[in-house]
């Protein structure tokens, strides 16, 4: 029962944005997922018991890492199981977590964090049930790059919520790395709330590289307010269970590039979603991911390109890869069009394939070795993200996680 739910919140200490938890709540039990039906014997791709997402909700944190005396100053924002440790030095941007920011600047909760509710029911339960989190505000007419870290110990499971404001006229580019420490089972629940405002221009790197016997549930969901534009860097390499849902909105004139990879080995589980919802006329979203599955682990791609009525003039286009490595290992593609209006160009591309033998063959006739010519394949598959990633601090973690030289 919800009454049940708000006591657990007070006995927390949860007890900021009350009235948005409610209806978070509600929204929660309205809208349950749909059931899955592309397989008889899977309940979902990525299952995650009820059990445990009631252990998120609640929330069971081992603090496993203590407060630290001596921050890595490379980071702006630190979040820990202890506390979330601010660095930024530049007065003009705002940064705090979540319970400060809605007593310090309820202004912009009121116009922006509370208006967004969850549209899948696990977002709707981190949005009720979410203890903490950062919070980021550029105001209009500033650069700003934010280097933010969230390291917790693998034991504990967690709801938060994050949320970054990007004023009107203003350039941002962000680094949102999430890693853990010890080798614990706990599941992760996030909402990352993305608001570029008009004419924005906002660069995007989500890196998780997470402990292997974890699940991590994370929805990411950026705002494209008229004339902005968002490159969003994705990667996905750790958890041994990943639900990732990316979904851009998207208003007039504005332009979304999503570049994402993932890596999946030995029993990993990766569902990994990125989709447009293009409200606005003139806008352009081009998606592309790219998965490699090694041992007997597995790989869903899906993606929406869903351009609405009044978005006419738009582009979507949306294109999934996976290279499987193993005969044991599972790979899947989902791709859609929804397109409700007949003045757009839209198409989706999805191929899955294992290497290809002739290439092999050409690499070891020039006197490479069969594992170092099946390495370098691998390197060239997932290579093209670093021409695509422009913030040079994300792209050297990029290539120590998937090992690019």
């Amino acid at each position: 029962m919800i009454e049940d739910y708000l006591d657990t919140l007070n006995e927390r200490f949860r007890d900021f944005d009350i009235e948005y938890r409610k209806q978070a709540y509600i929204y929660y039990l309205k809208y349950p997922d749909p059931p899955y039906k592309e397989s008889p014997d899977r309940k979902t791709y990525v299952h995650i018991a009820d059990e445990e997402l009631d252990k998120m909700a609640h929330g069971e944190m081992y603090v496993g890492i203590k407060k630290s005396k001596n921050p890595d100053i490379n980071y702006d924002i630190i979040v820990n199981d202890s506390e979330i440790i601010l660095n930024n030095k530049d007065k003009n941007i705002y940064t705090s977590n979540m319970k400060n920011a809605f007593k310090e600047r309820h202004d912009l909760f009121e116009k922006y964090v509370d208006t967004v509710y969850g549209k899948y029911n696990k977002e709707n339960l981190i949005n009720f049930s979410y203890e903490n989190g950062y919070f980021v505000y550029i105001p209009d007419n500033t650069s700003a790059e934010i280097k933010i870290k969230s390291e917790q110990d693998a034991n504990s499971s967690f709801t938060v919520k994050n949320v970054v404001i990007i004023g009107k006229n203003s350039k941002a580019s962000i680094v949102d790395l999430y890693e853990s420490e010890d080798d614990g089972s706990g599941i992760h629940g996030r909402n990352i709330y993305i608001f570029c405002l008009e004419n924005s221009k906002v660069d995007y790197n989500y890196i998780q590289n997470e402990s292997l016997n974890s699940a991590n549930i994370t929805y990411v969901r950026p705002v494209l307010y008229n004339d902005a534009q968002l490159k969003i860097i994705d990667v996905n390499t750790g958890s041994g269970r990943v639900i990732y849902n990316h979904e851009s909105e998207m208003h007039d004139n504005t332009t979304l590039n999503s570049y994402g990879i993932n890596i999946t080995r030995g029993i990993q589980e990766h569902d990994i979603w990125d989709s447009s919802l293009q409200y606005g006329k003139f806008s352009n979203c081009d998606i592309n991911i790219k998965g490699i599955v090694f041992d007997q682990s597995s790989t869903m791609h899906r993606g929406n390109i869903d351009i609405e009525p009044d978005g006419v003039k738009s582009t979507g286009f949306y294109s999934s890869a996976i290279l499987l490595m193993s005969e044991n290992g599972k790979g899947n593609s989902k791709p859609a069009l929804l397109i409700k209006n007949n003045d757009t160009k839209s198409k989706h591309a999805s191929v899955i394939s294992s290497i290809d033998p002739e290439q092999v063959f050409y690499l070891r006739s020039r006197g490479i070795s069969e594992n170092d010519a099946i390495s370098l394949i691998v390197q060239g598959f997932l290579g093209y993200i670093n021409d695509h990633v422009d913030n040079e601090f994300a792209k050297n973690i990029i290539s120590k996680i998937i090992n690019i030289n």
